[in-house]
């Protein structure tokens, strides 16, 4: 561990030079004592180079005194912390050496109690101000983050009016700096490792990110901004060549290592356009960047005009189709699974460069397939994998799909584990954890793993023990935490989306209003009448 604090002495005398420097074990004290100097003079020339926090000086020195080194101090370097040792015992001295900003005056021979209690002191003013330099530069960086977001908002609600409000929205002026723009479109797909990677902080996520996008991009005339319903999209807006975009992109992808963010897609729209036309262009990015292959890589997805269906190769054709339901039909899970693996190629997906796509189609028609079979079987068993699915389609994650189309068909094979005397406790240990822990990304998969439960079975003893699914026990806990926070002006309701769990505003919109009737927003405006 480094050492903390610098500490620089100053005597004419060898002996009292050394006596201080042995006195105390000073890394102890998180500090390093740094070799002392002779006179006031040299503490001065060495200052600038070696940058003690704090200095203990004796009064009567030649060249330069004491009390003259403390004045200059207190002039230049105010924040160099001062304490003073002499062998008089003179109160014009003393007065002086409180006048020019030391803390304390010690009389020698200066004891290692007197040493310590001096240093208390010290450390302490030096946390203090630390701990109050700390609290303005996080007031200061909070001031920005809402401001940042307050501009996000603006383009954003700029871009909703053009999608969700045609002929309704706010129409820009088409001044130079609005027309004769192209647009980037940078999406995140793990969301779960920026919020570790932020602490949950969506305001300090995404004024972190933009900064780094100005960073690479590195023009003052550049429109960057953060889409509040998708908190892990950011929109650039720049007159630029396909040269420079393609630049532009690269450096992106090499700004952000996949282990650190997770895969990004950067989506080119290198068509000069105007800031009026941002709805159709996003929606074309949007249709586009499911073009892009599906794994765990960075992709860069240029812009041509959004493909036809037809143009994707139906990996879940009538014949795998078919055979799938023969085989759920006789409840030859094996051979289902081997199908739909080896024969479709599902565990390739990645290798084979499937599309986005085509994996969203594919496992869209097995959930149905397989949610078809299970003739007489609660529906609601399915919602956990169907959640899980649709994560691992945003975060690009191959092994979590894979992982629940198995238990999608674990689940229509009626298989379960043996009954067991403690499943109760097991169900109610896991109730207790989703309270705790609801605002995390949480699977059934991942509960079965940790809770040693086979998962189909883990889902059956839920529902029957709450009457409700763990996706709607989640969904619950996250509803009621969302509408604590509405309670507070201050909350933004993108933020509160983030907070308790959903990265689509949208999204988390809906599912707001499925629940309560009525929108996040409708909903606050209630709560002020």
């Amino acid at each position: 561990m480094g050492l903390k604090y610098r500490v620089l002495a100053a005597d004419d005398e060898l002996w009292s030079r050394e006596n201080i420097k042995r006195m105390l074990p000073w890394e102890d004290y998180s500090i390093e004592f740094l070799e002392p100097a002779c006179d006031g003079e040299e503490v001065l020339e060495r200052i600038p180079k070696e940058k003690p926090d704090i200095v203990i000086t004796d009064i009567n020195m030649p060249f330069l005194s004491g009390l003259e080194l403390l004045n200059q101090i207190s002039s230049k370097y105010p924040d160099i912390i001062t304490l003073a040792v002499s062998g008089y015992d003179d109160f014009k001295k003393v007065k002086g050496v409180f006048m020019s900003g030391g803390i304390d005056y010690l009389l020698k021979p200066v004891s290692r109690e007197q040493l310590v209690d001096s240093l208390s002191k010290a450390l302490k003013t030096l946390e203090e101000r630390e701990k109050e330099k700390a609290d303005k530069e996080d007031s200061i960086l909070r001031e920005n983050y809402v401001s940042s977001f307050l501009e996000d908002d603006e383009f954003s609600s700029l871009l909703n009016g053009k999608l969700f409000r045609p002929g309704n929205e706010f129409h820009v002026p088409s001044t130079k700096v609005f027309s004769e723009i192209s647009t980037i479109l940078v999406k995140f797909h793990n969301v779960e490792i920026l919020k570790q990677s932020y602490d949950k902080d969506v305001l300090r996520m995404s004024y972190a990110l933009k900064e780094k996008l100005r960073e690479i991009i590195d023009n003052e005339r550049t429109i960057i901004f953060n889409y509040t319903d998708k908190v892990n999209e950011f929109i650039i807006e720049l007159n630029a060549t396909p040269a420079r975009l393609h630049f532009i992109a690269d450096r992106i992808l090499e700004a952000f290592p996949i282990e650190k963010q997770g895969p990004i897609t950067v989506v080119i729209h290198d068509k000069a356009t105007s800031l009026d036309d941002i709805a159709a262009v996003y929606r074309e990015m949007i249709a586009d960047l499911v073009t892009r292959p599906f794994g765990n890589k960075h992709s860069i997805v240029v812009c041509k005009g959004s493909k036809k269906i037809s143009d994707f190769q139906d990996r879940y054709n009538s014949r795998v189709e078919s055979i799938v339901s023969d085989c759920l039909s006789k409840k030859d899970i094996a051979q289902a699974k081997t199908v739909l693996m080896e024969t479709a190629g599902l565990n390739k997906c990645d290798s084979q460069k499937w599309t986005l796509f085509e994996v969203t189609q594919f496992t869209t028609r097995v959930l149905n397939t397989i949610a078809d079979s299970a003739h007489g079987e609660d529906s609601r068993l399915y919602e956990e994998v169907q959640d899980a699915i649709n994560y691992g389609l945003r975060s690009l994650n191959k092994n979590i799909i894979t992982e629940n189309i198995e238990l999608a068909l674990q689940i229509v094979s009626g298989s379960e584990g043996n009954e067991s005397s403690s499943i109760s406790e097991q169900v109610e240990s896991i109730h207790d954890y989703i309270e705790k822990h609801y605002m995390e990304r949480i699977s059934l998969a991942d509960l079965a793993e940790q809770f040693f439960v086979e998962p189909s079975y883990l889902s059956r003893k839920f529902s029957q023990k709450y009457n409700e699914t763990i996706t709607a026990f989640i969904t619950g806990c996250r509803m009621d935490r969302a509408k604590e926070l509405m309670k507070d002006d201050n909350n933004k309701l993108e933020a509160i989306s983030f907070e308790v769990g959903y990265d689509d505003y949208n999204y988390f919109s809906r599912v707001f209003r499925r629940s309560e009737g009525v929108s996040p927003s409708e909903y606050r405006k209630n709560l002020s009448k």
